[in-house]
């Protein structure tokens, strides 16, 4: 009997050309592994909100997983916390235009997070000791090939490579098996807190997570 064929992974560095394979897998991950659809209906707002400035600019060490040959996850982030925050400067007046111009569909059905999210903001660690930030995606089909490991070593390596001293990142408890992972490669919790910022959608609070990693330090 010819033997199953086996999944080929990979991962690669990320390109600003993979913008729209990076935004879609963002979306489909966006609400605690599920759609984002649910609270933010436009997928090209989301795209160029939360995957674009890492690809232009803002962003360093985004690398893309791949298996068999397709794009399934993604980890992205930028080092420096102010070089974030003045992409989004720049970037206004082309995001104005875009949405006065009808390219981000469903934007009004976004107001809602965009505007809870402004008032439940995050809560950061000091970006003095902790300047980079990070984020990581897998769709489901990838999950259990060892793609999240192999994609947070790369980003780490790459900033410790660049001389970053410390990273931080968001997520919630509702997220078992990436706290698992991050655990793994040494990041702790700098601060924990009850949202309710999901509470329309998910129907209760959320317990959110701020962890942190000096990068002087292996795991």
């Amino acid at each position: 009997m010819t033997p199953p064929p086996q999944n080929l992974s990979r991962i690669r560095p990320a390109q600003p050309e993979d913008l729209e394979t990076m935004g879609r897998v963002a979306y489909l991950t966006g609400f605690f592994g599920e759609s984002a659809a649910v609270y933010f209906p436009s997928l090209s707002l989301f795209r160029d909100l939360w995957i674009k400035p890492y690809l232009y600019g803002a962003g360093m060490c985004n690398w893309l997983a791949e298996l068999d040959g397709i794009v399934v996850g993604y980890i992205v982030g930028a080092s420096d916390t102010q070089v974030y925050r003045q992409y989004f400067l720049r970037s206004a007046f082309e995001m104005l235009k875009n949405a006065m111009a009808g390219k981000y569909p469903g934007l009004v059905g976004c107001v809602p997070y965009l505007l809870r999210a402004a008032w439940y903001s995050n809560r950061r660690a000091p970006a003095e000791l902790y300047p980079a930030h990070l984020h990581i995606n897998l769709l489901p089909q990838a999950r259990g090939f060892g793609l999240g490991h192999q994609l947070l070593e790369a980003h780490l390596n790459c900033l410790r490579a660049r001389g970053v001293r410390g990273v931080q990142l968001s997520t919630t408890r509702e997220n078992d098996r990436a706290l698992k992972l991050y655990e793994k490669f040494g990041f702790e919790v700098y601060i924990e807190w009850r949202s309710p910022l999901w509470k329309p959608w998910l129907g209760r609070e959320a317990t959110h997570l701020t962890l942190v990693k000096d990068l002087r330090a292996q795991y």
